[in-house]
């Protein structure tokens, strides 16, 4: 009888002990993950890296139906690049090192919101292990704010503005999704500063644009693409004023 022939991961799966298995796959995305971000920082100021280099980077992050897709990525990594700065991230993840690495290298600071500990610790680990200057990855528990949920932010320590906020978060199933950023940091969006808000093909943040539009002088375009839909969303002055703020909490 012909023996059947194994797949070669398979014979890796024999041959491997099983409590080795998932360290050695650590061990092989975060040397896959270092190469595909060392040929990030070797492209010039401005540059925005290919999508072949993209879909490299979420292969080694490994996060698949939570990582932001590609078409949003490259929307990311083109403001990132050219961005005077600073900027605001709702969720960490690879978009958090994208956008370190573009902006940090002319300068420009970047904060990003994460509102679970053990992905925040894993998102400052490789901002560390990278060098990113200017990235701050901060711990921001999301809080009660009467209608909806957001991120307790820092807001003693941020910036007074921001040019470009990056929007993946906080969970589609937060109650309020995505509206807390205009209400809370809208006061620090200045004319002209860009907001990159994902998954709007999604019923939940569908109800925040439109709830932005009415709320803010908000210039929307949304990009359809085979992976889903984002919008590249203009603002045109402050959405609302500081004192809305310290009115949410009790």
């Amino acid at each position: 009888m012909t023996p059947t022939a194994l797949h070669p991961t398979a014979v890796g799966r024999l041959l491997i002990p099983r409590p080795l298995r998932r360290p050695l796959k650590n061990a092989y995305l975060q040397w896959k993950l270092d190469a595909a971000l060392a040929r990030v920082g070797r492209l010039s100021a401005g540059e925005v890296p290919s999508r072949g280099l993209l879909e490299e980077l979420q292969d080694a992050w490994d996060n698949k139906g939570m990582a932001a897709r590609t078409d949003y990525l490259q929307a990311v990594g083109r403001e990132a690049a050219r961005t005077a700065g600073p900027i605001l991230e709702c969720g960490s993840g690879l978009t958090t090192l994208i956008i370190g690495m573009l902006a940090g290298r002319r300068g420009v600071e970047s904060w990003s919101f994460e509102h679970l500990g053990e992905w925040r610790d894993r998102v400052a680990r490789v901002v560390s292990r990278q060098h990113i200057s200017g990235a701050r990855v901060c711990l921001a528990p999301l809080h009660d704010f009467g209608g909806y949920e957001w991120y307790d932010a820092p807001l003693a320590e941020l910036p007074p503005h921001f040019r470009l906020v990056v929007c993946d978060g906080p969970p589609g199933q937060t109650r309020g999704g995505r509206y807390g950023l205009m209400p809370i940091m809208g006061n620090r969006l200045r004319e002209g500063s860009t907001i990159l808000l994902d998954d709007v093909d999604r019923p939940g943040e569908t109800d925040v644009l439109e709830s932005w539009r009415r709320e803010a002088g908000l210039d929307v375009e949304v990009h359809d693409v085979p992976t889903g839909a984002f919008a590249v969303v203009r603002c045109q002055g402050p959405a609302r004023p500081a004192p809305a703020v310290a009115d949410a909490r009790p």
